[in-house]
């Protein structure tokens, strides 16, 4: 077994302005309308780079696909699909993507999950890859799951006693190794949130045997990264959050909106001068 913890200090998020931006994301959906395969904005444009391939917008059941380069028909290897979406109970949706890249193709299936859009409580994120094309593949298949409990979250920040869970927890599962998770935010002196992340390894199979041993020899290296990649994680979100939550949330939907059709742009080669 291996165990991994370590601390950083993230600028907070308000719970308002959360739950402000949730809604602010399913009222721009909403506002979208189904022309045939098309999906069009309130002004008339059309959105870039999506198509509605079954069933009616934003129902169970609804799939899109994104457009192809080449022909501008649907990309059947990737699909976006509707499995709830009610504002009092459940948003979900599914993202399901296939590689055919021989000699072993993948599948991959992503779902996220929130639970009451108008005053969040729960969200999840789970995902699943498998392979296929030889008896190894296995080895590059597995699983996770990812929850956050938003009603435990803001309480634990502010020092609000101690949840008797951890707000957030995860699991990997691979057939050489199962990871557990935890993450449980505390106050900071200056207001920011310092959030301690512990993470345990177990070995399976074979593994099993041979975890202590790179642990032993490779144990704080691996610290040494696991730290550094969350005080670089953590580094990103306080440069960015900060900028986000000075804007108010009709500032951000425009933002949104237009960064859709700047992709396309920004990638567009000079024309020679």
């Amino acid at each position: 077994m291996a165990r991994f913890q370590h601390t950083v200090t993230l600028a907070p998020v308000p719970r308002h302005w959360f739950e402000s931006c949730v809604l602010m994301l399913h009222d721009l959906a909403e506002s979208l309308e189904d022309d045939g395969a098309r999906l069009r904005l309130p002004d008339g444009r059309p959105l870039p780079e999506l198509l509605l391939g079954e069933g009616r917008h934003l129902q169970p059941g609804a799939r899109y696909h994104p457009e192809s380069d080449e022909d501008g028909e649907p990309d059947l290897d990737a699909t976006l699909t509707v499995l709830a979406w009610d504002r009092r109970r459940e948003t979900a949706l599914e993202i399901v993507t296939l590689g055919d890249d021989s000699p072993n193709p993948t599948h991959m299936a992503c779902a996220l999950r929130l639970t009451s859009v108008e005053r969040p409580r729960e969200a999840e994120l789970s995902g699943k890859m498998r392979a296929s094309g030889g008896k190894w593949t296995k080895y590059i298949s597995g699983s996770g799951r990812l929850h956050l409990d938003l009603g435990t979250w803001w309480p634990s920040a502010a020092g609000l006693g101690r949840p008797t869970a951890p707000p957030v927890t995860g699991t990997l599962h691979h057939p050489l190794t199962r990871a557990t998770a935890t993450v449980v935010p505390r106050p900071a002196k200056d207001g920011r949130w310092r959030v301690t992340v512990k993470v345990r390894v177990t070995g399976r199979s074979f593994a099993r045997l041979l975890l202590p041993v790179a642990m032993a020899v490779m144990g704080r290296r691996a610290r040494a990264a696991f730290a550094e990649a969350l005080d670089d994680a953590a580094e990103a979100w306080n440069g960015q959050v900060p900028v986000l939550l000075r804007k108010d949330m009709e500032r951000l939907r425009l933002e949104l909106v237009e960064s859709l059709f700047n992709t396309d742009e920004e990638h567009k080669p000079e024309a020679p001068r």
